[in-house]
């Protein structure tokens, strides 16, 4: 078993894990005192009996019940006419505002039993992802970036520039949380930058797949094809000229799944390399849980916190732990997500052409998830 050589770390992650956990009570707390509602898909309705204006909101749902026909109703084009239709006088009056319009719209909007986001068609080049991005996986593809200082009193930079989208879809038109099946292509490429040598490049991780997602509820999965291939970089041999460069590849199959009924995220897959080389071997398990509470505005965010375990034959499965806590900002439509936080890692390193190596390390990042 490794030996933690940064046991404080851990106490800090511990401590602002506890931290956003006192902060989530509170933010529940308040939210029942507000006596407001929300719908299904965790969207604040604002009751009649909270607004200034009663007659307001009684206009825009008239509005909306005579766009909305017989119970099909379109989220965008009702939230964007209620707000043109409304008076300059009352909107200036602060009696009702663009986001609680859409709220409310939206609101209205899953209430009904056959809504138009609800029916399932085919889509090309969707908006939105089925499954996305596991956030403290370090080889997933987003684009982030993050300074760290290791256990051997190394400074680097790791970053990420690559993405996940769809391609096809059959299944409903929201971007956030759809359901249906979706045809996937992802790619990223890994780099590890090394501070304290002019930023030379130490290594390369490359990756790109494609999978077959599909959601439904709280439940998603997929099932794909993806590629690794590792590469040091010519500065690193340029300073270590007797290290023998190894050409770490696999070609996977990958099948997973998760659960999210609300707040939190539990996932597991399971990958098979069917072609292996430069001490590559065939299985690999991932499992991890995840906690992202919804923020009340775009621009307001909330706290997350999430870890990842990865296991990998090539090490005797031994675990490469990672964790990070910090603060979030979701788009209400897109579902991609900006994050700001700390993160720490413990065992096998996660740049493959330094498989063998244990490594661990605390550092600040940045991520943007698709």
């Amino acid at each position: 078993m490794m030996h933690l050589r940064y046991p404080w770390a851990v106490n800090v992650v511990v401590g602002v894990v506890a931290v956003i956990a006192m902060m989530s009570v509170a933010r529940a707390d308040q939210s029942l005192g507000d006596d407001t509602r929300q719908d299904a898909y965790g969207v604040a309705v604002v009751p009649y009996d909270q607004t200034e204006s009663l007659t307001v909101f009684d206009t825009a749902h008239r509005l909306i019940d005579q766009m909305s026909g017989s119970q099909t109703i379109s989220q965008a084009t009702t939230t964007d006419d209620v707000i043109t239709v409304l008076t300059d006088s009352d909107r200036m009056a602060g009696a009702i505002d663009s986001d609680t319009i859409a709220a409310m719209t939206i609101g209205h909007h899953h209430a009904t039993t056959s809504g138009h986001s609800n029916a399932r068609q085919w889509q090309a080049l969707p908006d939105g992802l089925m499954w996305r991005s596991y956030l403290a996986a370090p080889h997933e593809p987003r684009m982030s970036m993050l300074l760290f200082r290791d256990s051997d009193a190394g400074y680097f930079w790791d970053a990420t520039l690559g993405g996940r989208v769809g391609l096809i879809r059959y299944g409903t038109t929201d971007a956030r949380r759809p359901n249906g099946w979706q045809w996937d292509i992802e790619g990223a490429v890994m780099t590890r930058l090394n501070l304290l040598e002019s930023e030379d490049v130490e290594s390369m991780d490359y990756r790109f797949g494609t999978e077959i997602t599909a959601a439904e509820g709280p439940w998603a999965m997929k099932f794909g094809y993806f590629h690794i291939s590792s590469h040091v970089g010519d500065e690193f041999m340029g300073r270590n000229p007797t290290y023998q460069r190894i050409n770490y590849v696999t070609e996977s199959m990958i099948l997973g799944g998760s659960y999210q009924p609300a707040d939190w995220r539990l996932y597991g897959e399971v990958v098979n390399s069917f072609h292996d080389s430069g001490g590559a071997k065939r299985w690999q398990l991932q499992t991890g849980a995840e906690y992202t509470p919804k923020s009340k505005s775009d621009f307001r965010g909330a706290p997350f916190a999430a870890i990842n375990v990865n296991l990998r034959e090539a090490v005797d499965f031994s675990p490469t732990t990672t964790i990070q806590v910090g603060w979030s900002f979701q788009g209400s439509r897109s579902g991609r997500r900006m994050r700001y936080g700390l993160e720490y890692g413990a065992g096998p390193s996660n740049q493959y052409q330094f498989f063998s190596r244990d490594d661990e390390y605390l550092g600040l990042g940045i991520w943007f998830d698709y």
